[in-house]
């Protein structure tokens, strides 16, 4: 098949383009400028360039109306501004549906397992409601988008990619936890550090979006979560690699360490199940990727 891929430079988006070249689809991959198609060049991501930003969503509705599928993982946030950002993938949501009504074709976006906020101690499914005041909330406007174009001849569903979502790459929020800690001498977790989050091998995710690709039923959410991991293991994790102490960090500091938006991340008590995706997709986290804790200490050697 011929799939739109939007995001295809970032680190979620290049692995899953490579991924689905690897099961021998053909992906056209929507690049913001001459910049980014060099990017995906030297990224060596076997994709076909499209011009075409977030904003150019009559571009993109063209190009998922000639393609066999569109998958949408790019997601711009600009100085911050949160509810900027989801009324942009938005437009670019309702847009690829229009474009893909009544065609049968499938199309996936994505959110995160961080739309939910704190669930609690037990790990919950993807109907659980957000947290009241929960600020990231707002993308579940976007999952309804999603949800709607089912009812409009498409096979769409939607892609919660982790909290962690790792490898041994410099990318992602993990090695921004790491590089702080050397940088501060010391590993820290917000609180007590019992509160957990959800991880995933970032080629296991990739994998979760080809697997709904194929096989997802009309209307489906996905918790992308391969596991729940207490913060202060991760923080005990990356303190051994770098052979620096442990330390608890209120918010507030936590926030002048890592920023604020991070901080939020990491205070949340976002456990997430994964029994949707196995059950239905056949979904199998961690069976032959390394485990998060196991790719500290080669992000560690990275940075050294």
């Amino acid at each position: 098949m011929r799939i739109l891929v939007t995001g295809a430079t970032g680190y979620i988006g290049s692995r899953v383009a490579r991924r689905l070249h690897d099961k021998g689809h053909a992906v056209i991959a929507a690049v913001r400028d001459e910049a980014s198609a060099g990017r995906l060049r030297d990224m060596g991501v076997p994709a076909e360039p499209l011009r075409a930003s977030l904003d150019d969503v009559e571009v993109l509705a063209e190009a998922a109306r000639s393609a066999d599928a569109a998958v949408h993982i790019a997601f711009e946030m600009r100085g911050g501004d949160l509810r900027a950002a989801v009324a942009q993938e938005r437009r670019v949501a309702q847009a690829l549906a229009a474009a893909l009504a009544g065609t049968g074709k499938c199309l996936i976006g994505t959110t995160a397992t961080g739309v939910v906020g704190d669930t609690g101690p037990v790990p919950v499914g993807e109907d659980h409601p957000s947290a009241p005041g929960h600020a990231a909330a707002v993308r579940r406007e976007v999952e309804g988008d999603y949800l709607a174009a089912a009812e409009r001849g498409i096979r769409s569903a939607v892609i919660r990619p982790s909290i962690l979502t790792h490898s041994d790459t410099l990318q992602s929020v993990l090695p921004k936890l790491v590089a702080a800690a050397r940088q501060h001498g010391v590993s820290h977790h917000i609180g007590a550090g019992d509160n957990q989050v959800t991880c995933v091998h970032v080629d296991d995710l990739a994998e979760l979006y080809v697997l709904a690709l194929e096989k997802a039923p009309p209307g489906r959410i996905y918790n992308g979560a391969g596991a729940n991991v207490a913060t202060g293991d991760v923080a005990r994790w990356i303190g051994r690699a770098l052979k620096v102490p442990v330390a608890s960090a209120s918010r507030e500091q936590a926030s002048a360490i890592w920023g604020p938006f991070f901080a939020m991340l990491l205070a949340l008590d976002n456990r997430m199940s994964n029994e949707r995706a196995r059950g239905e997709l056949g979904w199998q986290p961690y069976r032959t990727t390394r485990r998060l804790e196991d790719d500290i200490p080669l992000i560690a050697a990275r940075l050294a």
